[in-house]
């Protein structure tokens, strides 16, 4: 699903220039709610996915609003982090606070 977002570049390695990622999961995908808005982040090495779902209380479920794949997991953490923003700059705080708690436990390397 298209969500506006630039895409990016294959031969770009991003900040640091390093051109190799490792990634070893050793844990569930972050997930970080605010209100009825539950958002998802999981990924292996050069794909990341972070998943936007809405909870729907007639249905009693939650129903995927957008999802987006990244190449690199600082991609996929910083859009997480930027759409944060839109709650206030505490709730981002903590979302931020959340995701690095979760990358040491999962020894993810954002």
């Amino acid at each position: 699903m298209p969500t506006g977002a630039c895409s990016s570049s294959d031969n770009n390695p991003g900040a640091g220039g390093n051109s190799t990622v490792t990634v070893a999961l050793k844990s569930t995908p972050f997930t970080w709610q605010d209100g009825r808005r539950l958002w998802l982040l999981d990924g292996r090495p050069r794909n990341w996915v972070l998943a936007e779902l809405v909870f729907d209380p007639i249905t009693c479920r939650y129903l995927e609003v957008r999802r987006t794949t990244y190449r690199w997991p600082r991609e996929a953490a910083g859009a997480l982090l930027g759409r944060t923003f839109a709650s206030g700059e505490g709730q981002a705080e903590n979302a931020a606070r959340g995701l690095v708690e979760w990358a040491v436990k999962a020894n993810a390397v954002l």
